[in-house]
């Protein structure tokens, strides 16, 4: 699936725009993580990614990336900065 694809699909996802009004709030050295999601997702439940072929480097892999849904704001953690991958 390709980014347009994607957006084309899907009505809710994060984009850079709003990244940057979340992260106004936060300290440079934040650290940024991401929710783990169970394989189910992708298996059964349809979910598609974002394939990034690395070419013909020996020594770089393929890679799959699922797109973030929004950011969770815990108020009280300023130390990391939280992206979930679903609602």
């Amino acid at each position: 699936m390709t980014p347009k694809e994607f957006k084309k699909k899907h009505k809710h996802y994060l984009t850079v725009g709003k990244l940057k009004e979340y992260l106004a709030d936060y300290p440079d050295d934040a650290l940024v993580v991401a929710q783990r999601v169970e394989d189910i997702y992708y298996e059964k439940h349809g979910w598609e990614t974002l394939k990034k072929e690395q070419g013909n480097d020996p020594f770089m892999f393929d890679s799959e990336y699922s797109a973030v849904w929004s950011p969770v704001l815990y108020r009280d953690d300023k130390e990391c900065f939280y992206l979930d991958l679903h609602y």
